[in-house]
C-alpha cells in the first residue's frame, strides 16, 4: 500500500519512547494459543522493522503459526464517510510481530511459507489527492468499502473482481538502523507483489538472531504496480512458518508455481531492473555452472521482469527465473 503521498521522509524509522513502553507492554499479553497454535493478534504490531522491537512470541523452525492482521488503515475506515486524509497516518501499515523464530542466526537464509490467507468479509479502497500513478487527477478524497461474495470483491454493484488474497508487507529485522513499515528492502518489508500468495514462500535472509518476522497489509485482490496506489485493503489472519534453508542469493525472493521471483526495490524502476537482474545472472550462473557471460545469455532469453509496486517510497520489481530453470532442491517441502 502506496505511503509516497502522504509521507515524504526517508525509510529510516526513529522509534519514539512511546513505542519501546508500548512494544514492552505488549510482551505480557503477547500472544494466544489456538489449541496448539500460536497466534500473535493484529494489536501486537510494529511501524517499522527493527532490532530495538521486542518480539511478542517465539516460534520454533517449522512450527506454523497464525498473525492477525488489521488492514493497512489500522481499521479506521470502517465506513464511507471517513476519508484518508483524516486518518491517523501514525497507524498506517502495521505489522502484526515481532516473532521470534528460535533457530535462526545472523546470515541465515530463511525461508517463510505461507500456508494460508483468510480475510475479512470486506475490504476498503480510498481515492486521495496524489495517490498512484494518476493521483494528479485526483482532485477529491473519497473512500468505498468493497463487498466479498462469491469468491468476488464487488467495486461497484455492477463490477467484481475475482479476489486473490495476498500479503503486502512481510519482513525481517534489518541490519541496520529502523526501517518504516511502508517501506521495501532487502529486508522483505512493504514488497506488495501478488505473487506472494498462499502456497507460496519468501526467502529472505536474517540479519539479527531469531529473524523477527512481522506481517500485514493484506490485500484481497491487487494489479501488477498496484497503480492506483491501493489494493483492495483488507484485515485478516495469515498462516505461516519458517525454515532454514541453503540459498545463495541476497534479495527477497518468493517462490511460486510458475518460478522464483527476485525482488528488488530501488529509487526508479531502471535501477530496480538492474539490480534484480544482477542477482539472477549470479544465480543461473552457480546452478548451471556457466560462465557470467554465458548466464547473461541465457537470462535474456529465459527470465521475465515484471512491475511489482511503482507507488511506494521504493519501486519493486520481480524478475522472475522459470521454475523448469531452478534447482529441485528449491522446491523441495514445497506447499504447491
Amino acid at each position: 500500500m502506496d505511503l509516497a503521498s502522504d509521507h515524504p521522509s526517508g525509510p529510516h524509522h526513529r522509534l519514539r519512547p512511546r513505542l519501546h513502553l508500548f512494544a514492552r507492554l505488549r510482551v505480557r499479553a503477547r500472544a494466544r494459543r489456538l489449541g496448539v497454535m500460536i497466534c500473535v493478534p493484529a494489536t501486537s504490531a510494529i511501524t517499522a522493522f527493527s532490532i530495538e522491537n521486542v518480539p511478542v512470541a517465539e516460534v520454533a523452525l517449522g512450527e506454523v503459526f497464525e498473525c492477525e492482521t488489521a488492514d493497512c488503515y489500522g481499521g479506521q475506515m470502517g465506513s464511507e464517510t471517513v476519508l484518508r486524509p483524516e486518518i491517523d497516518m501514525a497507524q498506517f501499515n502495521r505489522a502484526t510481530g515481532p516473532v521470534r523464530i528460535a533457530g535462526v542466526e545472523v546470515g541465515d537464509a530463511i525461508r517463510i511459507d505461507v500456508h494460508a490467507i483468510d480475510i475479512a468479509d470486506h475490504g476498503v479502497m480510498a481515492l486521495s489527492p496524489g495517490l498512484g500513478v494518476l493521483g494528479d487527477r485526483v482532485h477529491q478524497a473519497d473512500t468505498r468499502i468493497v463487498p466479498f461474495t462469491d469468491g468476488n470483491a464487488w467495486i461497484t454493484p455492477d463490477t467484481p473482481v475475482r479476489i486473490a488474497p495476498m500479503i503486502g508487507v512481510l519482513g525481517v529485522a534489518p541490519a541496520g538502523e529502523a526501517i518504516g513499515s511502508s517501506w521495501p528492502g532487502a529486508h522483505g518489508g512493504n514488497l506488495d507483489t501478488r505473487v506472494l500468495q498462499a502456497g507460496s514462500s519468501l526467502l529472505l535472509r536474517a540479519a539479527h538472531p531469531g529473524a523477527l518476522l512481522a506481517v500485514g497489509d493484506l490485500h484481497a485482490v491487487q494489479g501488477d504496480g498496484e497503480l492506483g496506489g491501493t489494493g483492495v485493503e483488507v484485515a485478516g489472519r495469515v498462516r505461516l512458518s519458517v525454515e532454514r534453508v541453503a540459498y545463495a542469493g541476497r534479495l527477497p525472493a518468493v517462490r511460486h508455481a510458475e518460478g522464483l521471483s527476485i525482488l528488488a526495490s530501488a529509487g526508479t524502476l531502471d535501477e530496480a531492473v538492474r539490480l534484480g537482474f544482477s542477482e539472477v545472472v549470479s544465480l543461473i550462473e552457480a546452478w548451471r555452472g556457466l560462465s557470467w557471460a554465458d548466464a547473461y545469455r541465457t537470462s535474456s532469453v529465459i527470465v521475465r521482469a515484471e512491475v511489482s509496486q511503482m507507488v511506494n517510497p521504493l519501486a519493486t520489481v520481480r524478475v522472475t527465473i522459470p521454475r523448469e530453470w531452478c534447482p529441485e532442491d528449491l522446491y523441495a517441502a514445497s506447499l504447491l
